[in-house]
Formats: C-alpha cells, structure tokens, sequence
C-alpha cells in the first residue's frame, strides 16, 4: 500500500470517461454539477485557466481530463477534492455515496480514497473487483447460528436475510434493503456485546455499530462506506424521509446492499471467538423498550 504523499496515478481512458460522469452528475446521481459548479470544483483542486464548460458537460469534462491524463499530481489532488467533505457541506449523505461510486471505479486500477480524520487520502492497492461492486451476489459462506449469541437467533437473522432476497428477487427494492439493514444491525449489536469487555453498553443504532466495526477492524474497510450508505438507504423506511430525498431504489442498488451486507457477515464469521461469559450469552434486547427512530 502506498500513501497519498507518493502515489503516482495513471488511469485507463475508459476510467477517465467514467469518472467524468461521476464529476458531472446526472438527474439520478447524488450530486449535480451544472457547468460554473465544475469549473469551480477544478479550480478547488488546483487546476488552472480551465475555462468555461463548452457543449456537454460530460463531454468536455472527459476531454479535459485525456488532455491531463499524465499528471498524476493534478489527477490525484482532483479526486481528493471530489471526496472532501468541504465539497458537500450539509449534505454528507452525498459525499458518502460519491466516494462509494469513485472508490468502486479506482479500485479496478489499484486506487482507493480513505480518510484520516475528516480529510480524504488517495492509496494505492492490488487492482480488484470490489466485493460490493460484483454483478454476481456473494455468497453467504458464513453459518449467522454460529456468530450470535444463541442458535435460534441465528435461524432468526437467517430467515430474514432469505426474505430480504425474496423481496428483491420480486422487485420490492425498498422492502429488501430495510430487511437487509436490519439484519446487519441484529449480528453487529450480538458481535459487539460479546465482545464487550467494560464501559458503556454498545449502542444498538446501526450508525454507531458501523462506527464500531470500522474501529475494532472487524469488517474490511472496501466495505465500510458502502455500509453508511446502507444505512442511510435503510433509514428511507420512514416515509417522510424518502418523500423528502425524493430517493426510489432500483435493482443495482440492491444488489450492492446484498453484497455488503453479506460480505460483512462472511467478515464477521472469521473474527477470534469471544472469551465465554460465566453463564452465556443472553439473546441481546433492545437498552429501552421506548419506540424511537432508528439511525
């Protein structure tokens, strides 16, 4: 692995062609560009006397970026800036889903934005198929009665991961990503209270156990971002929320939820055995019995 200081960046032309879309947006992308939005967003990364966009945004964007294909310094600070957070003030949301897309695309020429605290870095890596990104589903090689707490519990969350699938093999997209949240959230809350040694009780809300799973390692980092994402799709259960993001899930994006969430489970499958609590390991409830939103 290399560090963003001396990453030198070389991407394929049809990597370039596909990043401009990702820069420009489209009515079904989390972020639009209109032409003064892109001339600024290069501007930002340091690229100078770029002009005003001419026909196309797309185009000309893609063409800019062929004429510029062998400075990997200007490449390099430009996806920085297409993944900071000063980019998507008030809507990280967005930013979230952009590096999801821009990482998926890298990663087939060895590239992959991390952050260090709230700034992006670019690394470099083997070339790979992002396991959330493969056309095929990944299969689930993990055995969920053997990752929780209690047997029965494990045919719970299995049940439910196959009812998930059903939704999504019958075109009820929202209905298997809420499932396929859900389940997610049942193993990690079960993983992190086996795993919990003192202190504060782990937080059963899926935003914190994500947290907590990228901090612990427990769960490959190709995978992270792509479960916020999921999280945040997942919250769409409320309606008020959907009707506000004017957001409708088609089959790709529950395919890469699949994929996600089963990988994570095949993850979590491999982690060391927690050390046995005098008495076992009760089926974890919920802190309050108090309805409340979840995050």
């Amino acid at each position: 692995m290399t560090t963003a200081d001396t990453v030198t960046i070389k991407l394929d032309d049809n990597i370039l062609d596909r990043l401009a879309g990702i820069i420009c947006g489209g009515d079904d992308s989390p972020v639009y560009r209109t032409g003064w939005q892109i001339t600024t967003l290069f501007e930002a990364a340091g690229w100078r006397r770029v002009g005003e966009v001419d026909g196309g945004r797309r185009a000309w964007v893609a063409d800019l970026l062929r004429q510029r294909r062998n400075e990997p310094d200007a490449l390099r600070r430009l996806l920085l800036r297409l993944a900071d957070p000063r980019e998507y003030l008030d809507n990280d949301d967005a930013r979230v889903a952009v590096v999801e897309e821009l990482n998926t695309l890298l990663a087939l020429d060895g590239y992959q934005i991390i952050y260090t605290g709230s700034r992006p870095e670019l690394i470099t890596q083997a070339p790979t198929m992002n396991r959330a990104a493969m056309r095929t589903p990944v299969q689930l090689t993990a055995d969920l009665t053997t990752i929780v707490s209690d047997r029965r519990f494990g045919q719970q969350l299995r049940h439910r991961l196959e009812e998930a699938h059903a939704c999504w093999q019958s075109g009820a997209c929202l209905a298997a990503v809420i499932m396929l949240g859900s389940t997610l959230e049942g193993v990690l809350y079960d993983v992190a209270l086996a795993r919990h040694t003192g202190g504060p009780q782990p937080s059963d809300y899926l935003e914190e156990l994500i947290k907590l799973a990228e901090r612990q390692k427990w769960i490959g980092q190709d995978l992270i971002d792509y479960l916020k994402v999921l999280r945040n799709h997942r919250n769409l259960i409320h309606p008020k929320k959907q009707w506000t993001q004017q957001y409708t899930l088609e089959d790709d994006t529950v395919r890469i939820a699949w994929n996600v969430v089963v990988a994570a489970i095949n993850d979590l499958q491999a982690l060391p055995r927690p050390t046995p609590r005098p008495g076992g390991r009760p089926v974890p409830t919920p802190p309050s019995n108090r309805p409340r939103p979840r995050t």
